[in-house]
């Protein structure tokens, strides 16, 4: 029975990191505060994935602000601009290198793939001295043996780190950012000298790059670097983790045939033509990390299935050398559906939150070694089924609609020329007119009546009164500025996607289900369970509120369709493509 994590979600089930982090921030707590709430969430989790019975549990995937701005601080990477003059790298620059401070700018931070996740992008040039300036893997490694738990410490790949890099400002965009391999190395090789004299048996390098489309200098640089830490890898057994998309067959040849290298891991839930590849050219001997535990959405798997899949791959790589996992980190999902005490009991029988994926995960690999669980796969196949006939995810109407749609429908009638002599005449605007993007600063007093008004602690009519009211500031200041086109401010919003999604139907909300964005940053994303539908206008009522106040143009704001299903949990029932019946 072999089961494995990719890595969890580090906030906590009730942002519990978030808060410590913003309090150490406005120096309302110390650096020992701060680092007592981190050790209490990291034996929390380790001890949850022990009690459920994984055996390949991760450590490293822990941080304070992001994985790769980790490896940054481990290679000792760290922009001259921030003034580090060499030691242990400290919260002072590690923080200033994600925030910034008073005198100099963060990092660049982007988007983890195409995730919602953000990372903080190295910085590097030919003139970067790289040294061993973070030992936070060794730590926690250490800190969870002392727990009684062997785990498998996990690093951000030595050619993925640079592959997601960007050259440092001043050197030129044509610098080779693989030329510093060689450089990063004998770090890496520090790093795995210390774990393995701490005691650990396994190692895993993630290396997400390897499912991009790269070309042969890229995928011969895995080669190069691996084959260079074979020696030092010498001992352990090494895990390279891939996640998020099919492994192209050029670059699944160069993973498998990767020096010193143990096991191999893969998303088989976004990755599904992956599974091609493994049947017909995964190496014997080697161990298969099968990733059939989705780590980025938060649906219940379908345990049926997967026991199938695995029983295939069982045939192909042996009983022995198949591990059951998640597809990539849970970091993309939500913590414990526990912490819902309000969501709708028959959604909330269909879904899985991090939590709830380990057992998962256990469970399938259990039912592997014969030990099924008869009544957990029973109660899974109900909540399959139950899903699949469900009235609420099906809406006539919307099918009905979306099967009406033409080439035309998705077309304008008017060209934009004309559009715009009609708007013209219409608004008599200047050549160049001013606006705003839409959304005005949301002070306490108004999180308090939006506070208030949701809990019944005051009336309908004092809710609408003191935002309309907020309007009424909003507008006279826009005009009192001599903006010529006004927006109202948005005061009635909470999000911009949760705020459309309570109005739509085919969508649930959740109280804890925060994933973080960046840093202390959490999103409490919709889930989108069904046809979508709009019952009812959903900005009628304050826009025209809004335009009552003014005779310049109000501006109406809606958050768009793609921004509202990228920023939401997704049906994995029915392709993206199909999420037309949202557009309608």
């Amino acid at each position: 029975m072999a089961s494995h994590i990719v890595g969890y979600p580090r906030m906590g089930p009730k942002r519990e990191l978030k808060f410590a982090l913003e309090s150490f921030w406005d120096k309302k707590s110390s650096a020992e505060d701060l680092e007592k709430v981190a050790a209490d969430l990291r034996t929390s989790i380790w001890k949850q994935m022990a009690g459920a019975g994984i055996k390949y549990i991760p450590s490293n995937t822990f941080s304070y602000y992001d994985q790769v701005l980790d490896t940054t601080a481990m290679l000792g990477a760290v922009p001259p601009r921030y003034g580090w003059n060499g030691g242990e790298i400290g919260f002072d620059v590690y923080f200033s290198m994600a925030r910034g401070n008073a005198s100099v700018p963060a990092m660049e931070m982007t988007k983890w793939f195409d995730t919602n996740y953000h990372f903080i992008v190295p910085e590097l040039g030919p003139d970067v001295h790289f040294s061993y300036a973070s030992h936070k893997a060794v730590t926690e490694y250490k800190e969870a043996k002392a727990l009684g738990i062997d785990t498998v410490p996990v690093l951000v790949g030595p050619v993925s780190y640079l592959l997601l890099s960007k050259p440092a400002k001043g050197v030129e965009k044509t610098f080779s950012l693989l030329s510093l391999i060689g450089k990063i190395l004998p770090v890496y090789k520090e790093v795995i000298s210390e774990l393995k004299a701490a005691g650990a048996s396994w190692i895993q390098f993630d290396e997400p790059t390897l499912v991009m489309d790269l070309d042969s200098h890229k995928l011969q640089a895995f080669s190069d670097a691996y084959t260079e830490l074979e020696s030092t890898l010498s001992g352990l057994n090494v895990l390279i983790e891939t996640y998020f998309a099919d492994i192209p067959a050029q670059a699944f040849k160069t993973l498998t045939s990767l020096k010193g290298v143990t096991a191999y891991g893969f998303d088989l839930v976004r990755g599904t033509k992956s599974l091609d590849l493994i049947k017909s050219e995964f190496p014997k001997g080697k161990y298969l990390f099968a990733g059939v535990v989705d780590g980025r959405n938060i649906w219940a798997n379908d345990l049926a299935s997967s026991l199938s899949t695995l029983h295939e791959l069982e045939g192909i790589v042996g009983k022995d050398k198949l591990v059951v996992s998640t597809s990539c980190s849970l970091l993309h999902t939500a913590v414990d559906l526990v912490n819902e005490t309000k969501l709708d009991k028959e959604i909330k029988s269909w879904l899985a939150f991090a939590a709830q994926k380990i057992v998962e995960v256990n469970a399938l690999a259990k039912a592997l070694a014969g030990q099924k669980d008869e009544a957990f796969f029973s109660a899974n196949a109900a909540a399959q089924a139950s899903r699949k006939s469900s009235p609420r995810v099906t809406n006539e109407a919307v099918q009905k609609a979306a099967t009406a749609l033409r080439g035309s429908d998705h077309r304008r009638v008017t060209n934009v020329s004309a559009r715009l002599d009609a708007q013209q005449k219409k608004l008599n605007l200047p050549i160049l007119p001013t606006t705003t993007i839409g959304s005005f600063p949301q002070t306490i007093e108004l999180r308090r009546v939006r506070r208030e008004y949701k809990a019944h602690k005051i009336s309908e009519d004092d809710y609408v009164k003191a935002i309309k009211e907020e309007i009424r500031k909003v507008v006279q200041l826009q005009e009192e500025l001599d903006i010529d086109v006004l927006v109202h401010g948005e005061p009635e919003r909470n999000d911009m996607v949760e705020y459309f999604g309570e109005q739509l139907s085919g969508f649930a909300f959740t109280v804890n289900g925060w994933v973080q964005s960046y840093g202390s940053r959490c999103v409490k994303p919709p889930i989108i369970y069904g046809d979508v539908s709009r019952p009812k206008p959903m900005t009628v009522f304050w826009s025209s509120a809004a335009q009552s106040m003014t005779a310049r143009p109000m501006k109406g704001m809606l958050t768009g369709p793609v921004t509202i299903l990228n920023w939401s949990f997704v049906r994995n029932d029915q392709p993206r493509y199909a999420y037309h019946k949202i557009l309608k």
